[in-house]
């Protein structure tokens, strides 16, 4: 599964490249695939751990006031691609509860689902993040900023924000 090959500006809306239901039918998903579902088959999978570290890592630079809807949108779809194309690749695939088969959701449905998993908790996430920077400037006297945080995505799907660098530890953010 490769990413379109064009460099997205800073405020271009991703394009989906993975359609809904590609490669057919899957009787047992890959270690590293992103089940949808509830449950615990589903939250204990590997590439669903992976998937949520992730979305974790980027979830200060998606809530920030600072990012715009499009730059949103451009942080889920690079969680996506991310995913797709890292050394140990990942699927997003839901079962049909008819056959018990797996299918791919497509990029247009993973984007949705990872902006909906950059929002979960985001109340409790900010106060969170607000009491560790108070604690982090009453301790070292330094204020900690969004700014701080520093990844980055594929270089063909490269989110233009100047604070994200390089997410090439992708492939170690598994289970062990």
């Amino acid at each position: 599964m490769t990413a379109p090959s064009r460099t997205m500006s800073k405020f271009e809306k991703p394009k989906p490249s993975v359609d809904a239901r590609r490669g057919g039918a899957i009787s047992v998903p890959e270690p590293m695939d992103v089940l949808s579902g509830r449950g615990g088959a589903v939250n204990s999978h590997e590439g669903n751990k992976r998937y949520r570290e992730l979305v974790n890592l980027m979830k200060a630079e998606y809530l920030s006031d600072t990012t715009r809807k499009n730059q949103k949108t451009q942080i889920a779809a690079n969680i996506v691609w991310t995913i797709r194309n890292s050394k140990l690749p990942g699927r997003f695939l839901k079962q049909d509860p008819e056959t018990n088969m797996w299918y791919e959701i497509g990029d247009k449905a993973a984007f949705r689902k990872t902006g909906q998993a950059l929002r979960e908790n985001s109340a409790e996430f900010l106060r969170s993040r607000e009491e560790k920077v108070a604690d982090s400037s009453h301790e070292t006297g330094l204020a900690v900023s969004l700014a701080s945080y520093h990844y980055c995505f594929p270089p063909q799907q490269t989110y233009m924000k100047p604070q994200l660098s390089n997410l090439s530890g992708i492939d170690a953010v598994h289970a062990h």
